[in-house]
This record gives C-alpha cells, sequence and structure tokens, in this order.
C-alpha cells in the first residue's frame, strides 16, 4: 500500500505533459506491485463472460430442438468465448496464479518478474473478457427458416412395386431432360398418381436437379386463391390481404421465376387450367435467362384424361398408371392387415376379395384397414357382398372399386359414424368440411345419442371424426377446424347417401329439372353447395325431408324438414311458408341479406339459429318464443342495432352466443329500447360467449357464471382486427379504449375472467401502471398465454415490486408484445426466485419504448429457456438486453 502511495504522490507531482510519458511508466510499475488487482479482475470478467455465455447459450439449445437456423455471428461468438474460458490466455494466467505469490531468496523477496509477466498477461485477458461481454449483447440468437417442406415430402403408402418403378424411372428420366417442360401423369381415380409425382419430386430433389419443387392440387372445381396460397407457401412467401387475383398471379410469377431450377406439380386437374390466371410461368426459361445453362423450369401434372393432358395442357410426354398386378395388390393388402391374411383359413378369402378391388390402391387400403383385426365371419360376409351382382356403378369408377369402399362404410358399426360421413357427401367435392357445419347438422338432424348439451355433441364429433380418420374415409384439411375426403371416396358417398335418400345436386345446367327428379324420390336431405341459383320449382313437396341445403323460396309439404342452411342468399323477404317448418331444429341463414325476420319466431324446435356474416338489423321479440335454442350465433352482423328487450333472458336454455363484432349498443339499465346485460344473468347454461361492452360501467357485478368455459371478450371501442386473433385459444380477452380502468377493476366476476384468460390485449387504457399487481392482486397471471399491450402511456412496469406480488408469474406464457407503452421502465422488477416464472416464452417484441433501459433482469433471463424471437425496434435509450432491477 505505501508503494502505491508513493505511485500515486509523485502522478500527481508531475506536470501534465509530464504525465502522458509518466503513466505508461506507472502502468508498467503497476503490474509488479498490484499483481493481485489485475488477476482478481480478470477472475471478475471470466465470471461475467461466463453469465452471458449462459444466458447466450440457453436460447441456441431451443433454437437448435426448434430446428431454428443459428445466426452465424451468435456460433463465431460462442466459439470464441468457449476458446477463451477453456483453453486461452485467461486460463493459464489463473492457473499461474500461485506461482507469482513464491518470493525468492528464501523468501525474503517477492518473485517480482513472474508477477509483472502475469500482470500484464491478466490486463490484457480481461480487457479481451470485457469486449467478448460486449459482444454478447445478441437481441436474437436464431431465425425460423422459410418453410422447406417442398425439399422433401413424406410419402405414405408408396411401394415399389414392378408396375410403378417403371413409370416412375420413366418420369424421372423425363423430367432430365431439359428440352421437356411439361410432363402429363394419367390414370384413373384412386390408382396412385399423387403418390408418385411426389416421390418423383424426392428423387430428383436428392438428384440435386433441382433447387426447389412446389405442388398444388386443383380439383375438379379449381379455386385460383387456393392455388396461389399453396405455391406461395411452399416459396415462403405471403400475399397481402387487399391484393386482388390477378396482384397475386403477377406477384407470383414473379416470385416463381426468381429460382433457377424449379419443378412445379399440379395434382389433380379435372379441366383446362390457364397457367397465367394463376401466375405459373410456362415454356421455356426468359431469354434473357438462356445463357445461364443451370435454369430450368419444369411442369408436372397429374389428371384422369390422356387427352385434357395432351390436348388443353400440351404435354409433351405423357405417362399412364396402371392399376396393381394381382402380386402387387395381394403384398399391398398382406402389409396391411398384417397376421390375418397369412393364416390359412384367411388367405383363399384374400385371395379373392384383392381380386374383387380390381388393383385399386384407395380401395386396397381403405377395405385392408376396416378388416385389420376383425374376425373370420366378417371376412366371409364382407366377400360374400363383393360377389353380389347388384352393386351400383358410378360413372368412371370399377364396380368392386365402389364395393370396397361401400364396405368399409358398413364396417364402421356405429351408425352416428355412419351418418356424419353421410353428412359430408353433401359437400362439394374437393372442399374443405367445417367441423362446427358437422356439429350444428348433426344436432339438428337428431344424430347423436345420448347427447343433450353442445359441448356434449362437439366431443362426441371429435370422436366420430378420429374414427372415420382411422378408417381412411376422411383426410386432415389445411385449415385446423376442417376435414376433407378423397376425390373418390367422396363420389362413393355421395352414391351412399343417395341410397339413403339424401341427395347431392351437382353443378348441372338444369337445375330445375334435377331438382324435380330428386323430389319425386321422396329425399330427406337436398344440397345444392356453392350455386348462383336464381329460381327453383314453387313447391317442395316433400314429405319426408329431414335436411335441406339450397336457395329456395317456397316450404309447402316440408314439414318434417329438420335442418335448412342458406348461405349467402339475397331475400327480397322470407317466405311466408317458412313457418310450415314445425319440426326444424337448425336454421343457418349465414351471409344473407336479410329485412324481417319474424317468420322464425314460429319455428318453436329450433335449437340452433345462426345468422353470422348476415346483414339482420333488428332481432325481434318473437326470437325469445325460440325458448329451446341452445345456439345463437350473431357473429360479424355490423347492421344489427336493435335486439328487443327481454329476449336474451327468455333463452334459459342458451349454452353459446355469439354477439362478437355485432350488436354493441347495450342498455345500462332494464326497460330502455334495447338489450340490456343483466339479462345474460339468466342464462344458467351458458358455456361459450363472445360479446363487445363498449362502457364498462354499464357490466353488472354478476354478469356471466364463472364456469364460463370458452369466452372472447371485448370492452372498449374496437372489437378484435382478425389477424390479432390467436387460433386454438377458448379464453380471450381485450381491454381497449378505457378511460376509467378503476370501474372494471371493482367488477367482481370480470376479475375471475382476467385470472382464467390465455389470450389479452390491452390497448389506451387509463390509469393503470403495474399490469400483474392491478389486474390480477399480484397472482402472476397463470393461465396467460398471450399478452399484446399498446398504446397504454401510463404504464411503468408490466411485473413490479408494489404490493404483494407471487415470486411465480407467466408460467404458461409464450408471446409478449409491448408497443408504445412510452413510459414503461421495466418488464419485471422484481426478484424471482421461481424457476417457472416466463420459463414459456418463446416470443417477444418490443417497440417504441422509450424509458425502458433493458429488456430482462438477471433473475427473469434465466428462466428463458424456450424464448426463440426478439424483436426490439425504437427503443431509444435502450442500454442493455440483461440489467440488473
Amino acid at each position: 500500500m505505501a508503494i502505491e502511495a508513493c505511485l500515486a504522490f509523485l502522478t500527481n507531482c508531475v506536470s501534465e505533459g509530464a504525465k502522458s510519458l509518466f503513466n505508461p511508466i506507472t502502468r508498467q510499475i503497476s503490474y509488479v506491485f498490484k499483481y493481485q488487482s489485475y488477476i482478481d479482475e480478470l477472475k471478475v470478467q471470466v465470471k461475467q463472460l461466463g453469465y452471458k455465455r449462459e444466458m447466450v447459450q440457453q436460447p441456441v439449445n431451443h433454437a437448435r430442438l426448434q430446428g431454428d437456423e443459428l445466426y452465424e455471428g451468435v456460433t463465431d461468438w460462442l466459439h470464441s468465448v468457449n476458446e477463451f474460458i477453456s483453453e486461452g490466455v485467461a486460463k493459464s494466467v489463473i492457473d499461474d496464479e500461485d506461482r507469482a505469490k513464491k518470493s525468492c531468496f528464501k523468501g525474503l523477496c517477492p518473485n517480482l518478474i513472474s508477477r509483472y509477466k502475469l500482470s500484464k498477461q491478466a490486463a490484457k485477458a480481461a480487457e479481451a473478457a470485457a469486449s467478448l461481454v460486449g459482444k454478447g449483447n445478441f437481441s436474437n440468437v436464431s431465425y425460423r427458416p422459410a418453410p422447406k417442406r417442398a425439399e422433401h415430402m413424406q410419402v405414405k403408402d408408396f411401394e415399389a412395386f414392378d408396375s410403378r418403378m417403371k413409370v416412375f424411372q420413366d418420369v424421372v428420366e423425363a423430367v432430365k431432360d431439359d428440352k421437356v417442360n411439361i410432363i402429363g401423369v394419367y390414370g384413373m381415380g384412386g390408382v396412385g398418381k399423387t403418390t408418385l409425382v411426389k416421390q418423383v419430386a424426392n428423387q430428383v430433389m436428392e438428384d440435386k436437379l433441382f433447387d426447389k419443387f412446389v405442388m398444388a392440387e386443383i380439383t375438379q372445381t379449381p379455386d385460383h386463391h387456393k392455388i396461389q396460397d399453396k405455391l406461395a407457401f411452399d416459396l415462403g412467401m405471403e400475399f397481402d390481404l387487399n391484393e386482388n387475383e390477378f396482384q397475386r398471379a403477377s406477384r407470383l410469377c414473379q416470385r416463381l421465376k426468381q429460382e433457377k431450377r424449379l419443378l412445379i406439380i399440379l395434382d389433380n386437374i379435372w379441366t383446362k387450367l390457364e397457367f397465367d390466371t394463376v401466375g405459373i410461368p410456362y415454356g421455356d426459361v426468359d431469354e434473357k435467362d438462356r445463357e445461364d445453362d443451370r435454369r430450368r423450369r419444369t411442369i408436372i401434372l397429374t389428371s384422369r384424361s390422356r387427352d385434357l393432358l395432351r390436348n388443353d395442357m400440351k404435354s409433351q410426354k405423357d405417362f399412364s398408371i396402371e392399376v396393381l398386378s394381382k402380386e402387387e395388390a395381394l403384398q399391398l393388402f398382406g402389409k396391411i392387415v398384417c397376421n390375418s391374411a397369412k393364416a390359412s383359413a384367411f388367405q383363399p378369402l384374400a385371395d379373392e376379395i384383392v381380386e374383387k378391388c380390381g388393383g385399386l390402391p384407395v380401395a386396397l387400403i381403405t377395405l385392408a384397414k376396416a378388416l385389420k383385426n376383425e374376425r373370420l365371419d366378417t371376412w366371409k360376409d364382407v366377400l360374400r357382398q363383393l360377389r353380389s351382382s347388384n352393386a351400383k356403378e358410378i360413372d368412371g369408377m370399377e364396380r368392386n372399386v365402389y364395393i370396397s369402399i361401400k364396405l368399409s362404410y358398413d364396417l364402421l358399426g356405429s351408425k352416428e359414424a355412419k351418418s356424419l360421413f353421410l353428412l359430408c357427401g353433401l359437400y362439394n367435392e374437393g372442399r374443405g368440411i367445417h367441423v362446427s357445419d358437422l356439429l350444428r347438422y348433426g344436432m339438428g338432424m337428431g344424430y347423436f345419442k345420448n347427447v343433450y348439451t353442445l359441448e356434449e355433441a362437439r366431443s362426441r364429433v371429435h370422436t366420430l371424426i378420429g374414427k372415420l380418420k382411422s378408417s381412411c374415409l376422411l383426410l386432415d384439411s389445411d385449415a385446423e377446424d376442417e376435414v376433407k375426403m378423397h376425390d373418390i371416396i367422396h363420389a362413393v358417398t355421395v352414391s351412399i347417401a343417395e341410397e339413403e335418400l339424401m341427395f347431392n345436386i351437382p353443378n348441372v345446367a338444369y337445375v330445375e329439372k334435377k331438382m324435380e327428379e330428386t323430389i319425386r324420390e321422396g329425399p330427406i336431405a337436398i344440397s345444392l353447395p356453392y350455386r348462383d341459383i336464381q329460381e327453383l320449382p314453387e313447391r317442395l313437396e316433400c314429405p319426408r325431408l329431414d335436411s335441406l341445403q339450397i336457395s329456395d323460396l317456397f316450404f309447402e309439404g316440408t314439414e318434417e324438414l329438420k335442418v335448412l342452411d342458406f348461405t349467402g342468399i339475397f331475400f327480397s323477404s322470407l317466405p311466408s311458408s317458412l313457418g310450415c317448418l314445425i319440426n326444424v331444429q337448425t336454421l343457418c341463414l349465414d351471409g344473407c341479406r336479410l329485412n324481417d325476420i319474424t317468420i322464425i319466431g314460429q319455428l318453436r324446435k329450433l335449437e340452433i339459429l345462426s345468422f353470422r356474416d348476415s346483414d339482420v338489423k333488428e332481432l325481434p321479440l318473437v326470437i325469445g318464443q325460440l325458448t329451446r335454442l341452445q345456439l345463437l350465433d350473431l357473429s360479424n352482423c355490423s347492421s344489427l342495432v336493435v335486439i328487443a328487450p327481454n329476449v336474451i333472458s327468455k333463452l334459459s336454455r342458451l349454452e353459446e352466443l355469439y354477439i362478437g363484432n355485432s350488436f354493441s349498443l347495450w342498455e345500462k339499465v332494464e326497460g330502455g329500447s334495447n338489450a340490456s346485460l343483466v339479462e345474460l344473468k339468466g342464462l344458467s347454461k351458458l358455456t361459450t360467449l363472445e360479446i363487445h361492452v363498449r362502457d364498462a360501467e354499464i357490466l353488472p357485478q354478476d354478469l356471466v357464471s364463472v364456469e364460463l368455459q370458452s369466452y372472447k371478450i371485448c370492452i372498449g371501442n374496437k372489437w378484435w382486427s382478425s389477424w390479432s386473433v390467436k387460433t386454438g385459444l377458448s379464453r380471450l380477452m381485450k381491454l381497449q379504449g378505457l378511460e376509467k380502468f378503476g370501474i372494471l377493476l371493482q367488477n367482481y366476476r370480470m376479475k375471475l375472467l382476467l385470472k382464467r384468460t390465455e389470450y389479452l390485449y390491452l390497448g389506451e387504457l387509463k390509469g393503470v401502471q403495474n399490469v400483474v399487481h392491478e389486474l390480477d392482486d399480484g397472482e402472476g397471471f397463470p393461465r396467460l398465454k398471450h399478452l399484446s399491450v399498446k398504446s397504454c402511456s401510463e404504464i411503468l412496469h408490466i411485473v413490479c415490486s408494489v404490493g404483494r406480488v407471487r415470486r411465480k408469474v407467466f408460467p404458461l406464457l409464450e408471446s409478449l408484445s409491448l408497443r408504445r407503452l412510452i413510459n414503461l421502465e421495466t418488464i419485471c422488477d422484481i426478484q424471482l426466485t421461481e424457476d417457472q416464472s416466463f420459463s414459456n416464452l418463446r416470443i417477444i417484441k418490443v417497440s417504441d419504448c422509450h424509458e425502458l433501459k433493458h429488456l430482462f433482469s438477471f433473475s427473469m433471463a434465466k428462466n428463458l429457456l424456450r424464448l426463440q424471437k426478439v424483436e426490439v425496434f425504437f427503443c431509444d435509450d435502450l442500454e442493455m438486453i440483461v440489467g440488473k432491477c
């Protein structure tokens, strides 16, 4: 200490001009006498660097598990840090610390040379460590790459049979020919065209003949938007919501041209497809790109018609796929039914069953899955029916193909599963089938036995859909809440449904004549999906009619009708004969132009009533007579300005009420000209509610039951934007533009709903400074999965130390979005001792939070093991990602 004081004294005594010369000398001397300070500083920096490495390594590990790509700068930094700590100078300096403490001359004098060398090395190492710590402030360590599914596609049920391998190899060779731009693959439905071309795509991608391939299904009624969306998804691009079809086509075409070597697969073409309309470039590459020998663009088409491919689509080479040989068919069938086919008693039955399937893979697979694990008696009965000569024939389909799929339907056993399956046949081929529609139709038709509530019915529908999928009679759709059918299965379903007097009237020119023919059959269900109906027969005299999904104007003689669905119909007025439908239980008027709906009050057996997306203006008093109503859907009815008082309160059996983005002119007290929120108190069976309330002051204390299982509630001046709503969630709440937020917090029931919410949006609120403390009484929102806070100028903290705060906060939170919080100081202002706090956070987005100094506290950062994405924009005073509370 005396020596250090002397050094300081000498430094103070010299002139300013000599300091520049004296300071380096002082530093060199300090290496000898302050060696312990340099080594201690190095230890501190190495420790800080270790902390920083751990904070970066955890999200890196999670990103790798999620298949995300790491930024190159992150991997380089981790490599440098690992090398520095484990193998670099820092390790050797710290390891040699004891050597510098040893004295020379029998302990009379310190080892000055060792101290000097070690101190100098420690100082440089400490500076290097501090530099690495500074470089480790990554806002994001990884990124989600564009979809890569189109680089290799899983192909189910592809077998390398001789009959398939010959065509497979021929198509691959044609694809390799750079003089061939359009290739056609044709064969009967269900023969395996799609499976083969997917396998071709995998092979040529593996051989690196192409950089990318994209694929879309065309279907019998091409939907250009869906085709464009699928191709865009495979390319990793997105369209703007306001782009029309031509703008989308132009952008898609330009994007496809950017790929040097591109394979395009258009599957299941029924009619001529105009490439230009969709946005698909065809023919040779552009003139300016011909100098590049690597540029090529090839299109593969599949269809049932060779003439369509050659004449309309101008394919240059065509390849036919035939049915499987008997040996191949037996092999495929046996692989599915496993041990049953090998047993001596089953073998002769299997041989004949396979022969009856005609070598068609879709028939073999469907029937084999139905027979798997069935008894011998069942196999015998199936074979007996296959031998029957009275099977119905479908144009373009082998008789035994129909029988095999029909038998799969028969083997379902469950009458409920069969009924739901036939309902699917009332939809157009290739269209997604909404699960919610199946629920509403099935309830109206009375298909579900011992089911009394909508919740029970919804569970039953999902169970039945699972059974149909396991039998290969239904497929997953692109949308989460939809299913679809293979076109061969759909054709058989329509045929079976007709036998049950359920008719899907095709897109024929003479729809009136077809309707007259159908009516003479005594139908129980009729569907005219997606038709522009101008006029129908004057009367529908169908005394047995249970279900009708058409655009009709007159209903005399249809008293037994149970389900009626109009979609997108412009009514000048509802027909007076609608009152004849005394047994109707489900009525859907979605997307309709409606004036007076008073006549609906006569349909006393209604259980499900939907006006979704319609322009209904008033819900009249007579609707209160529908006391058996279980579901009322008024979603997106923006013209609805009047709900007669006491209508809702009379619907005592109501289980699901949807009034989102619709009526919001609730009266503050009963007795006004409109409905009041007090009426909801009497709905004791209510389990699902979507509602918009503009004024928090009119909320009654006991608005809804605490047993509410699903809700989407908006309190304030703006309903949810469609893009902001998270899918797959059942409890959502939005609080927007509230000036007197304290009033809401005094409502006990609303606070209970807040605690159970999965997605919470807070926008333009006044009177809130600390989110967790004030909105959840410090409980930490144990069920919240997504939190979005925007333009709340008074918020200072999301989690703060004011009052009682549980140490476990946001244990399930997956995403956190903070925007325009101009006075936000911290996200978390307390020391978190629970490992579960923020432990599920994957995404955080922060923008325009100018008072924020750091994103995460140290106690919060150590829990972010699943963090995938951090986005920070326009936070002027942000100094670091991790800092002290």
